[in-house]
């Protein structure tokens, strides 16, 4: 009986994202983007790179989700050579997305700013306790860059 209720969980995550896929058209030609709000510094970084990020993945656009409670209309601002989707999503939901992503990763063009979800995620504790800062922590261990290339305040 417990195997069926993992099943039945797991198989409502996986609904979200073929929900989310279908709604906002996600393909291999977009990047995702998913802000947390639990390290706004992180956040900003992610934002102030997202064009380095989209040219490695060989994209054309983005859709970057965010928490509707951590961030209001105006809060993130970008601006970027690609076309870009804000779209507000409950912190649940994220939450979901994030847990399904956890237990099996469905998609190479998605990147989540979570510094301490899951217990073993360990960049949260990489920024408190090292000399790892927010821009490095963006383009080395979330978007897998080869360098930390130089850009403008765009944010």
């Amino acid at each position: 009986m417990k195997l069926l209720y993992i099943g039945s969980f797991m198989f409502r995550k996986w609904l979200l994202w073929r929900k989310l896929k279908i709604k906002y058209r996600i393909d291999y030609k977009k990047v995702v983007l998913v802000l947390t709000g639990e390290n706004k510094k992180l956040d900003q970084a992610c934002l102030s790179h997202l064009d380095d990020f989209v040219k490695r993945k060989y994209a054309e656009s983005v859709i970057i989700f965010y928490p509707a409670e951590c961030y209001k209309d105006g809060d993130i601002r970008v601006e970027s050579g690609y076309k870009v989707k804000l779209c507000p999503l409950s912190r649940a939901v994220i939450d979901r997305l994030y847990s399904f992503y956890c237990f099996m990763k469905f998609f190479d063009n998605i990147v989540f700013t979570y510094v301490d979800e899951p217990s073993d995620n360990q960049l949260g504790r990489y920024l408190r306790e090292t000399e790892v800062n927010e821009e490095d922590a963006a383009c080395l261990a979330l978007y897998h860059l080869r360098y930390v290339p130089e850009h403008d305040a765009r944010i």
